[in-house]
């Protein structure tokens, strides 16, 4: 009898922890933060701004429910203009006497609720249902465990999750979401570094959008060299935690990478992930000697597939001998083989990409590399994760217009020594005319995805459906001030920097980056000359007559003000030298 009771309220800890099992709403489920308040239910984004019919019904744990002061017993009631605004107060009497009230609220974004105790290092089983707004909601379990550094360190209400679904035996179960992959990983993160929360989700967007398809791509015509999500406003221990991006992961699936030959025990496609740069992930050096592949890690480079618990040793001669290449080679050599080793139309597009993005903090580090099967091709290529850093943000400093990392007339070549050594070599040696290479591809894909109004569309797109959802209202409601950067949360006050942010470094690009012309030191107008056309255009930038441009700032201190104005007046007044040049 003790026994039952016990499982009993241990039954009734989860559900209230849960918080999708209590109360539904024409058959969907409706998730709660009790203690803040707060139900939330997913609803089709079709009925949206229209009046909605609504049976409610609830668990057997509670007595008696009203929504609007009306005692609900099963019949319908009308719900006005079902909106982002919508605000319902709802109480729920518990058969224990618990009295419990909240506003229900409404969103067409899926909802996402799971709960137990994690770490980061083992799986743990849990609950866990996603409720969609137009098909039925999933309830079932996964196996779940944190993932990321900073984040676990800076923003633990945010942090990052991976799952993987699992049956009733706790066998692996492949699960179809969002018109995405059917599979049984997937990841969670809450763009917790970003005051945006998007910045991720877009810029990979962005990437599956533009980057050349990899060199096996007519044996794999569906590979992808990123990751497909959804945002989604998710729940944990029955507490609200804002908006997240629910993606697939990105692996040997998605790169659609051989499989390993369990029969004859042959290697075929491989995958790793840098987690960090260093010398030997950057192929600035390589170890005295091939590594062993006994261990689940080559320097930063983490195996990821084959499972190194499945596959021991494990082989890293692609990656070395990559490296050695980059390091070791003579011109001749390098310029004849770096084409056998390295799929150079994708790392030309990932040259771009990270320019355009101002991804610092994925030079070197936050890859994938991937080989598609090491017997027929030594040939590597890659895949991109982790972009929060990126369109003018700075993880470290807050908003971005105060940090000089991040201004929009910055290079990552120019300006940031983490540099692949292959990049190095390609640009310096120009192998296979790769500058001119460069710059076509830049001028291609500036007619398309990389179109300045296009840059800005996504994130518009992005945030006014966050806005609509009325999930732009809630991560304020829950974050503010941020848990990481300690200020206040305005995704529209960012969208506006992000949009001025594109505008001025795309002009920048244009202008000082991928471009073939030369001007002279102080010449702002890019007419040829240093006259007092410039100081005029200085002035006017200055003042915000005119929008800031990278030519401005003539000595590249991310500033535009009266010390470049000097340097203009010296330049005319021929007390320096000339010879010296914008780029």
């Amino acid at each position: 009898m003790m026994l039952k009771r016990i499982s009993v309220l241990l039954l009734s800890m989860i559900t209230l922890l849960v918080g999708y099992s209590q109360i539904m709403m024409n058959n969907k489920h409706v998730v709660a933060d009790w203690s803040r308040g707060l139900l939330l239910c997913s609803v089709a984004e079709a009925d949206f701004g229209s009046d909605m019919c609504v049976r409610f019904t609830h668990a057997d744990s509670v007595a008696t429910l009203t929504v609007c002061g009306l005692e609900m017993t099963g019949d319908s009631i009308v719900i006005p203009h079902v909106d982002a605004d919508t605000r319902l107060p709802v109480t729920a009497m518990l058969t224990d006497s618990t009295m419990l009230e909240a506003q229900l609220q409404f969103t067409f974004l899926p909802i996402v609720a799971f709960s137990g105790i994690f770490n980061k290092t083992t799986y743990e089983i849990a609950p866990f249902a996603v409720m969609l707004p137009d098909a039925d909601d999933l309830l079932g379990r996964a196996k779940v465990r944190y993932r990321g550094s900073l984040i676990n360190q800076n923003a633990v209400v945010k942090r990052g999750y991976h799952i993987k679904f699992v049956d009733d035996n706790d066998e692996k179960l492949d699960v179809k979401l969002f018109g995405l992959r059917n599979d049984n990983s997937w990841i969670l993160e809450g763009g917790a570094a970003d005051l945006l929360r998007i910045r991720n989700r877009v810029a990979t967007d962005l990437w599956l959008d533009m980057a050349a398809k990899p060199y096996y791509v007519a044996d794999e015509p569906n590979a992808r060299l990123g990751a497909r999500g959804q945002l989604v406003e998710m729940f944990v221990n029955g507490e609200y935690i804002g908006v997240y991006n629910m993606g697939e992961a990105l692996d040997r699936k998605q790169m659609k990478l051989m499989k390993y030959d369990a029969e004859t025990l042959d290697i075929n496609g491989q995958l790793w992930k840098v987690d960090d740069r260093s010398p030997i992930t950057l192929m600035d050096s390589v170890p005295p000697t091939m590594p062993s592949g006994r261990y689940g890690k080559y320097n930063l480079f983490e195996t990821k597939y084959p499972d190194i618990e499945e596959v021991l040793p494990t082989n890293y001669d692609l990656l070395y001998n990559l490296g050695k290449l980059c390091c070791e080679a003579d011109d001749s050599t390098f310029a004849a083989q770096i084409g056998d080793l390295l799929d150079v139309p994708v790392v030309i597009d990932h040259y771009i990409f990270l320019e355009t993005l101002l991804a610092f903090d994925n030079q070197g580090k936050n890859l994938y590399w991937g080989c598609y099967n090491r017997n027929t091709s030594p040939k590597l290529t890659m895949g991109v994760w982790d972009l929060d850093t990126s369109f003018g943000h700075d993880w470290k400093v807050t908003l971005a217009p105060h940090s000089l990392r991040v201004q929009p007339w910055h290079s990552i070549y120019k300006d940031f020594g983490n540099h692949h050594r292959f990049l190095r070599r390609l640009k310096e040696l120009d192998v296979d005319s790769f500058n001119t290479r460069v710059l076509e591809r830049y001028r291609e894909l500036r007619e398309g995805p990389l179109d300045t109004q296009a840059l800005i569309d996504r994130f518009t797109t992005a945030v006014d459906m966050l806005n609509r959802s009325g999930t732009a209202q809630r991560e304020k409601w829950r974050f503010d001030p941020d848990p990481w950067m300690k200020i206040t949360i305005d995704i529209n006050a960012e969208l506006a920097y992000v949009t001025k942010w594109i505008e001025q470094h795309m002009d920048y690009l244009d202008n000082c980056v991928f471009t073939t012309e030369v001007y002279p030191l102080g010449d702002v107008t890019h007419d040829g000359v240093v006259d007092i056309l410039d100081i005029n255009e200085l002035v006017n930038m200055m003042l915000r007559l005119h929008p800031e441009r990278g030519q401005g700032d003539v000595n590249h201190d991310q500033v535009i003000d009266v010390e470049d104005m000097n340097i203009v007046i010296n330049v005319i007044l021929n007390r320096i030298d000339t010879d010296d040049d914008s780029e």
